[in-house]
């Protein structure tokens, strides 16, 4: 019987990826750098280790996985989270496959600006871009594109938490900025998520699902597969002239006005269109997704509680939640208390929530000693 490792335990969708490999015959191990996990005790799992940081233990992290290997006699690592990027810089001395790219590619997409500049001379469409660096570019940029508003973002960041949408006003006006920051025109449109599994650029399943991040403070947590047969072809056509491998994940808006998918960044590790692949796709196999609608209750409830608007609470009428299972309904409560001791530290260290529940994985650099 099939051994797999999972790190990363703390995403949403680790429920969801440890039930698809079990529905494979696997045996599931888990890992993860904080004890603040869900499902650490579920049922469908063999054992929950917790390991150093990646990002701040980064040999000491490998050391560990290792012996995770050994000990268990893994034979496959599936990572989920940021730490994707350390078990990709040092896969070679990995006891056991790993389901990352090489790090050379995975930074070549994760880094925006860099990310613009390869979608754009492969052919297809982004947002107006530049990196700058003082006012005079800054100038020169808004001279070439003239526009009412622009997004400003830093080129690493997650859950949207550099994103700001600032008019030409703020930009003209230096207590708003603070440079280097990327700057792009506004596209308005359709914001569309794709989540791909890969196998040297043929691509095995695509999920593709509506963004509802501005409804839910930058985190989307209402997640409903759809069919976008010509995003899909695009995303698949991407895919095969980047010969990715693996997991790789997709921001796109489609432009209200000429009907344009522009490509917005890249995520090349899981996300929560990891939600709907079916289990086949785990042992390399083409398979279409489910198509059904998933959410993080809790989360959304609280949202609505800020934002009481009526088609968010319509939202909440519909759709599974990510961590119910009916033989183990002990898990959706469990996410909690997980939740509440992500809350304290992110009190206690005087950060937002999504900032804490990735400080430790996170991978914020461009250069790396091959």
């Amino acid at each position: 019987m099939e051994r797999v490792l999972i790190t990363g335990a703390r995403a949403p969708i680790s429920y969801a990826v440890v039930q698809q490999q079990v529905a494979l015959g696997r045996r599931v191990f888990l890992t993860d750098s904080t004890s603040k996990v869900s499902i650490k005790n579920s049922k469908f799992i063999e054992q929950f280790i917790v390991t150093t940081s990646p990002r701040f233990s980064t040999e000491e992290y490998i050391r560990e996985i290792n012996n995770t290997v050994r000990k268990y006699r893994i034979d496959v690592i599936i990572p989920l989270n940021e730490e994707s990027f350390y078990l990709s810089l040092y896969k070679h001395r990995l006891l056991a496959p790993v389901w990352v790219e090489e790090i050379t590619k995975m930074l070549s997409v994760h880094n925006k600006y860099n990310f613009t500049r390869l979608i754009d001379a492969m052919g297809f469409k982004v947002p107006d871009t530049a990196y700058v660096s003082n006012q005079a570019e800054l100038t020169d940029f808004i001279a070439a594109f003239p526009g009412d508003d622009y997004i400003v973002k830093q080129p690493y960041g997650r859950f949207g938490q550099s994103v700001r949408r600032l008019t030409r006003m703020e930009l003209e006006n230096s207590n708003f900025i603070e440079f280097p920051f990327m700057i792009q025109t506004l596209i308005k449109g359709t914001e569309w998520c794709s989540y791909s599994v890969a196998l040297g650029g043929r691509t095995l399943s695509t999920s593709l699902y509506l963004s509802n991040a501005h409804e839910s403070y930058n985190c989307s947590t209402h997640f409903h597969s759809r069919k976008n047969d010509e995003l899909k072809a695009i995303i698949e056509s991407i895919i095969r002239q980047l010969n990715w491998s693996y997991q790789i994940a997709f921001d796109v808006i489609k432009c209200d006005t000429t009907g344009d998918y522009y490509f917005i960044e890249c995520n090349p590790r899981a996300t929560n269109g990891a939600l709907f692949m079916e289990p086949a796709v785990w042992d390399l196999n083409v398979c279409e997704p489910k198509y059904e609608a998933r959410q993080l209750i809790f989360v959304s409830f609280y949202n609505w509680l800020l934002r009481p608007k009526k088609h968010n609470f319509d939202k909440l009428k519909y759709g599974k939640d990510i961590f119910w299972h009916p033989s183990e309904k002990v898990i959706f409560f469990e996410q909690l208390i997980s939740g509440a001791q992500w809350w304290l530290s992110a009190k206690q260290q005087k950060v937002t929530v999504n900032k804490i529940t990735t400080y430790d994985i996170e991978w914020n650099e461009d250069i790396v000693n091959l």
